[in-house]
């Protein structure tokens, strides 16, 4: 059995990669959807919850795994904590799957919280478009001056509302947006900045930073928080033969 923390498109990737490869596969997640998504890709048992460490080592020895796959958000750093603690204390084999960070460019700014994104954007401009989503939109719009702009997923919008962001100001779109798009929002809302996280090219952060190159606004960028995963990798075909070593003979 191979765990796999999931909720992102690495993580139902490598469910399928491996589902194919005729593992098993125990995928969690923190949402209804990710579950739903996570069963389509082939995992064979799904948890649709926030675990604990000690909860993870219940899983692990519960299930009988024998190898773990971290696929979470780069910004969903106590998950990928819990599980590195859990296997250290299972004797687990455990494995990051990184997302590559984001490039350095002349218009991005790089920032360590939320806080100090907020008085950065003030500086920078006097409407600011905020895309780095609605868990510390509180803290960011407690420090920004600006005019915010505020783009969120739709099943965010009224948290938005209850934070005090005006309708008028309140964006709601899936993700992934075309260049095209991306660039087409700045101009209509006229932002002279855009607040992101730098949450990998499958998060959109390089076509948000590309579109911001292209129209000479500033990009201020919040930092991956600081995890030391004891073992990583950067692609679904390392993370596959990785998983396929540790069980082999098992």
């Amino acid at each position: 059995m191979i765990w796999v923390l999931a909720g992102t498109w690495e993580g139902r990737k490598l469910i399928a990669m491996l589902a194919e490869r005729g593992y098993e596969v125990v995928a969690t997640c923190t949402s209804s959807r990710g579950a739903e998504l996570a069963r389509a890709s082939g995992a064979t048992h799904v948890i649709a919850a926030a675990l604990r460490a000690e909860e993870m080592r219940e899983l692990l020895s519960g299930m009988g795994v024998r190898a773990v796959i971290d696929c979470t958000h780069p910004f969903a750093a106590q998950a990928s904590l819990n599980a590195i603690a859990a296997c250290r204390a299972e004797g687990t084999p455990y494995l990051r799957l990184e997302r590559a960070p984001l490039r350095s460019s002349p218009v991005q700014v790089q920032v360590r919280s939320f806080a100090e994104a907020g008085r950065v954007a003030s500086r920078l401009g006097r409407r600011v478009m905020y895309t780095a989503g609605i868990k510390n939109l509180g803290e960011f719009l407690r420090h920004c001056s600006s005019e915010v702009v505020v783009r969120v997923l739709p099943s965010s919008a009224a948290k938005a509302l209850e934070l005090g962001v005006d309708e008028r100001m309140l964006l709601c779109l899936h993700p992934p947006l075309s260049p095209e798009l991306e660039k087409a929002l700045l101009r209509h809302c006229s932002a002279e900045v855009l607040v992101m996280k730098d949450s990998g090219a499958a998060g959109g952060a390089e076509t948000k930073l590309r579109a911001c190159e292209e129209l000479g606004i500033r990009a201020v960028v919040v930092q991956r928080p600081a995890v030391h995963y004891p073992e990583s990798c950067r692609s679904l075909q390392e993370a596959v033969r990785w998983a396929e070593q540790k069980l082999k003979g098992i």
